[in-house]
């Protein structure tokens, strides 16, 4: 519910939208870490790789529109 609420704000383009995305998948990295050392899920190492993807792109789509909304002000 948490990551279909942030989407959703995201697509607005919502600033505050795109901290909490990442702080929220950035909060469940350590935890996949975690549960990959006693699993070794290849699965999860593709769940965790993919959510830092995603991280990488939220931040830079963050940038991207904070510096546009910086420009149009």
């Amino acid at each position: 519910m948490v990551k279909l609420f942030l989407v959703v704000f995201l697509l607005r383009g919502k600033l505050w939208a795109y901290l909490a995305a990442l702080w929220f998948l950035g909060a469940f990295v350590p935890y996949q870490v975690y549960r990959i050392v006693l699993t070794h899920s290849v699965g999860l190492i593709a769940l965790t790789v993919f959510d830092l993807v995603v991280m990488v792109l939220i931040w830079h789509e963050y940038h991207v529109r904070k510096q546009a909304r910086l420009t149009s002000a």
